[in-house]
């Protein structure tokens, strides 16, 4: 009998194929989710370190007006920063989810054609077994028919 042969096996394979974009995808979107992350971090530090070296500028008796409002606006800037740091989490977070769903759904289109794949290889098997135990059968049967002429 001839070797098994999947005839879905280059739909499988590009299912395969598909479902390894996908997370590739979905990695890179937590690189990114996690690099942003990170900044919004470095920027909250660095706000913090400028407020507690305004208020001990300010602690101090010789306060210019002029470095006082440079650090408020820069302080501002600070803000703004980390505001934007928070929406683009928030839209990296949306992407996130939808990729996780998209991995989802090519990992189960690829697990039901593996599974296929599976069944009709046992299946395959199972035909290759029956045929050999026949033709063993049939050699008994035939080594029987020559004993007994």
């Amino acid at each position: 009998m001839k070797k098994f042969v999947f005839n879905l096996e280059t739909l499988l394979q590009h299912r395969i194929t598909v479902e390894e974009k996908e997370r590739n995808e979905l990695r890179r979107l937590q690189y990114l989710f996690q690099t942003e992350i990170n900044h919004r971090n470095t920027l909250h530090n660095r706000l913090g370190e400028t407020a507690l070296e305004l208020s001990q500028l300010q602690s101090g008796n010789a306060t210019d007006s002029g470095e006082v409002e440079w650090f408020c606006l820069y302080m501002d800037r600070m803000r703004h920063e980390i505001a934007l740091s928070d929406k683009r989490i928030a839209q990296l977070e949306q992407d996130l989810q939808a990729q996780k769903v998209a991995v989802i759904e090519a990992t189960k289109k690829t697990k039901v054609l593996d599974s296929l794949k599976t069944r009709k290889q046992k299946e395959y098997s199972l035909a290759v077994e029956r045929q050999g135990q026949k033709a063993i059968d049939e050699i008994v049967v035939t080594r029987f028919a020559r004993k007994n002429e």
